[in-house]
């Protein structure tokens, strides 16, 4: 498979990764209601995104160029389009111009709030990835208006 042809199949495995999100954050809340679907949700892509940070914490406490290649620019950095706000010895700053999840649920039909409660949701993979590889982070999920989507900030662990 090509590399033009393989960026494709990631991205619409993404998107595809999150109708799954929706159905299942979807069918909690109806039966259990939103916060026990939101709880449900967060933990169990943090324990996934947990499982990702093992291959990063060799660039703990604070190799942040090593952390952008690896994190934002892997497999070429196209499906997020991260901009670099900042990357220097003492923080890894990223803005995320653009998500497949985001876009997927955006093309479902999703509303504002709940597109809002699906990407802070989905957040908790990254606060799960940067607390396994030893780095402290602040994101700030898409809200309405906003142009592209999440902002991280990740640094050094200060605990």
């Amino acid at each position: 498979m090509n590399t033009p042809n393989l960026q494709s199949a990631l991205y619409d495995a993404n998107k595809e990764r999150a109708l799954i999100y929706l159905d299942i954050f979807r069918e909690i809340r109806e039966r259990h209601g939103e916060q026990e679907a939101i709880d449900i949700l967060r933990t169990a892509l943090e324990t996934r995104g947990r499982a990702f940070g093992k291959s990063l914490k060799s660039f703990a406490p604070r190799n942040f160029r090593g952390l952008c290649d690896a994190f934002a620019h892997a497999a070429g950095g196209e499906m997020w389009g991260p901009q670099e706000v900042r990357c220097d010895d003492e923080t890894l700053e990223l803005k995320m111009r653009k998500c497949p999840l985001k876009e997927a649920w955006q093309n479902a039909g999703v509303t504002d709030q709940e597109l809002g409660l699906l990407l802070y949701c989905a957040s908790a993979m990254d606060v799960g990835t940067m607390d396994e590889a030893g780095f402290d982070l602040i994101i700030r999920t898409w809200q309405p208006g906003e142009e592209g989507c999440c902002s991280l900030k990740i640094t050094e662990r200060t605990k």
